[in-house]
């Protein structure tokens, strides 16, 4: 499918709806970390994003590809299994585990290096999102707002102890974050390579695939399976598999059908706005001076690694 010279506003919104779901992701892991261990708060949001997203694709009259098959769709059904493993079922592990390790804020530096991995990644594996000065220009300013956003407090695994002893504790942490930028770099060129599909269907078989995946593990380090967990921590998960997993896979597959990878990943970019705002309006947090800085620096990065 070949994208539109340029992204439309109809694009920068559905990014921004995604942003804004993949972003509010990490407030609604830890309150269910309270109750929950990771890999049954990675389930559970798996497992409510395939129910809606299975609504959703009903609705508009689609249905899941059938049972695999010997010279059938069993090779589609084979992508969309990889796609549940470095899009859904590792990376959402990975991330729920690291937030009971790290700082939300030295998190938030490793996810937003995503986009960088993509442009690598994304330039060896396909012919039509190549590495330009523009997109790379774009793409370091927006990692540069993101360090200026998150300040000085995001390198405090650093900062006190020196540039490579506060890697001890929390190293398996933090490389398993930069596993999650390369998975999420993997999916977004995975999903752009792919037959297109409806973005409901695609979106509803994934998160299937990455509950049957996460089921056994979940069964194995779980026997209980989150027993009596609280209402807040059910409802976080909830919010979790119904917007920020189900609503943010089908943006995704719309999004990385018409714009490509590199323009879907730097979402990531937004994620430390969407939680500089939600402290602001829940917690009554007053944004650093800087942060408008930041602002301008990731925005206008977005705009310039997407000119063509």
């Amino acid at each position: 499918m070949t994208a539109p010279s340029r992204p439309t506003v109809r694009h920068y919104l559905l990014l921004l709806a995604l942003a804004s779901a993949w972003g509010s992701s990490f407030l609604f892991i830890e309150l269910a970390l309270a109750d929950l261990p990771a890999v049954m708060v990675a389930m559970g949001r798996t497992a409510i994003a395939a129910g809606v997203l299975y609504l959703v694709a009903k609705r508009q009259g689609h249905d899941l590809p059938g049972p695999p098959s010997p010279g059938g769709n069993g090779g589609q059904w084979f992508i969309l299994a990889i796609l549940a493993v470095v899009g859904y079922a590792l990376p959402f592990f990975l991330i729920a585990n690291a937030q009971t390790h790290l700082d939300s804020n030295l998190a938030g530096i490793f996810i937003g290096a995503t986009p960088l991995v993509t442009l690598v990644v994304v330039h060896f594996g396909t012919r039509d999102e190549k590495m330009t000065k523009t997109r790379i220009m774009g793409v370091a300013a927006g990692f540069l707002g993101i360090v200026v956003l998150l300040g000085p407090s995001a390198w405090g695994a650093w900062g006190t102890r020196g540039a490579l002893t506060g890697l001890d504790d929390d190293l398996l942490a933090q490389g398993s974050l930069l596993l999650v930028g390369l998975s999420f770099a993997a999916n977004a060129l995975i999903a752009r390579r792919m037959t297109p599909l409806p973005p409901a269907v695609a979106a509803c078989a994934v998160s299937l695939l990455a509950t049957v995946m996460l089921f056994p593990i979940a069964i194995a380090t779980d026997p209980g399976l989150g027993t009596s967990p609280g209402w807040l921590a059910i409802g976080a998960v909830f919010i979790l598999g119904a917007y920020c997993t189900g609503a943010a896979a089908w943006l995704f597959f719309i999004l990385v059908q018409e714009r490509g990878a590199n323009f879907v990943i730097s979402a990531n970019y937004l994620l430390p706005l969407v939680a500089m705002t939600l402290g602001v309006v829940f917690l009554s947090e007053q944004p650093r001076p800087e942060a408008f800085i930041a602002i301008a620096l990731i925005c206008g990065g977005i705009w310039l690694s997407n000119r063509t």
